[in-house]
């Protein structure tokens, strides 16, 4: 473990963040660039492809929506279903309470009737204290009296029991209305409760319909957005081969110049740094390389390098040579290839591209002498100069070869 710990092949977190770093920059270049090849592509398609991309996403948040709603639907639904329940429930305590409440009353009643029969039995029999004031006038014997006093307590204490029983009987039956008006009122809250719901889940369910009805209308209109893009896709690709047939042309003709011994073969060791700028005061807004068609999908070759040059700005021969070719493509826009000779036994060729005008159509030109003026023509979002140099007919990276 020691030894695996102290390898020095293990890189050290100032090397990890260094390269995490590097990652991190090298992605925002890729991104930065993929934005930027937006631009090779046809206007067709761009717009195409942005309606598709703005129609997927509406029907997207549809289909959130309506997703919403249906689970919104659902919830309000066995709210519903639990509110009725409990509403049941509370309708069988409503019934138990007003069951007991009565049953209290009918006792009170029986309670009050008893202590009436009780008092009129008094005033009909005769005071039981009147009856012991007799006995002790009467000359009566002392066990008469004592037991005609025991007779006096007992209906004192019989009478003090009904009074207490009927006190709490009645106490109870206050609780026994409150039950019931508690029951009452929670009855007529789980009623409202459920009235709320049955309009909720009418309204949720009216909305998921419409949402329905909308997420429908907006998968058709993604179908038919999609359609176009495909479409203008297609037309695409079709300029591209076109495009592809012209550059072989191209290509042919580079050859046949290169085989014939036109301009001079010079031999400078590095071809670094060898040829001049093709516009001044800029900066590279595209660079060559491989990455992917943010709308083709594809992985490819940009094929040369992008630099902002304001529509009009004068782009400039690279090096004295012999222009070749001026022509128009829907997807380059104007074109001009500078035909600059042979450089340690390779041919070169300057490509400038999306020209809005000609300085020159034909013949030889000095190096610094301006060709044409940036533009904006063929597959292009802004004016700009992508400026590509070919080696032997093939695309290389320009940077390495300007100075």
């Amino acid at each position: 473990m020691a030894t695996v710990l102290l390898s020095p092949s293990l890189p050290s977190s100032a090397d990890e963040r260094d390269r995490l770093e590097q990652e991190q920059r090298e992605i925002q270049r890729d991104q930065k660039a993929a934005a930027e090849d937006l631009e090779h592509s046809s206007a067709g398609l761009r717009e195409a492809s942005a309606a598709y991309a703005a129609a997927q996403k509406k029907l997207d948040r549809a289909q959130t929506r309506l997703n919403e709603l249906n689970a919104r639907l659902v919830e309000a639904q066995a709210a519903h279903t639990q509110v009725k329940a409990e509403l049941a429930e509370q309708k069988a305590l409503l019934a138990d309470a007003k069951r007991r409440l009565a049953e209290g009353r009918a006792e009170v009643k029986a309670q009050r009737e008893q202590m009436r029969d009780e008092i009129l039995s008094r005033f009909t029999g005769g005071d039981p204290r009147l009856a012991q004031a007799a006995a002790l006038l009467s000359g009566g014997s002392v066990e008469d009296l004592m037991r005609q006093q025991t007779y006096v307590d007992a209906a004192n204490a019989g009478q003090s029991a009904t009074l207490q029983r009927m006190e709490a009987t009645e106490t109870m039956l206050v609780v026994r209305e409150a039950e019931v008006q508690e029951a009452t009122d929670a009855i007529a809250a789980k009623e409202k409760k459920a009235r709320e719901l049955v309009a909720e889940v009418d309204a949720v369910r009216d909305q998921a319909a419409t949402a329905a009805a909308e997420l429908s209308t907006l998968a058709e209109q993604a179908a038919t957005a999609k359609r176009s893009a495909e479409a203008a896709r297609a037309a695409d690709a079709a300029e591209l081969r076109k495009l592809e047939a012209e550059e072989s042309a191209l290509r042919t003709k580079i050859r046949a110049l290169a085989s014939a011994g036109s301009g001079t073969d010079r031999n400078v060791g590095s071809v670094g740094g060898l040829f001049g700028p093709p516009v001044t005061d800029t900066y590279i807004t595209s660079p060559y390389g491989i990455r992917k068609h943010p709308i083709y999908g594809y992985v490819a070759l940009h094929n040369g390098t992008d630099y902002h040059a304001p529509c009009g700005r004068p782009l400039l021969a690279i090096e004295s040579g012999q222009i070749i070719s001026t022509s128009y493509s829907s997807v380059w826009g104007n074109r001009l290839h500078l035909y600059l000779g042979k450089v340690n036994g390779h041919s070169y060729t300057a490509v400038y591209n999306h020209i809005s005008s000609y300085a020159r159509r034909s013949g030889n030109v000095g190096r610094g002498e301006t060709v044409a003026y940036a533009g904006t023509t063929g597959w292009s979002t802004g004016c700009h100069l992508h400026f590509t140099i070919l080696r032997d007919g093939t695309p290389v990276d320009p940077v390495p070869l300007l100075g």
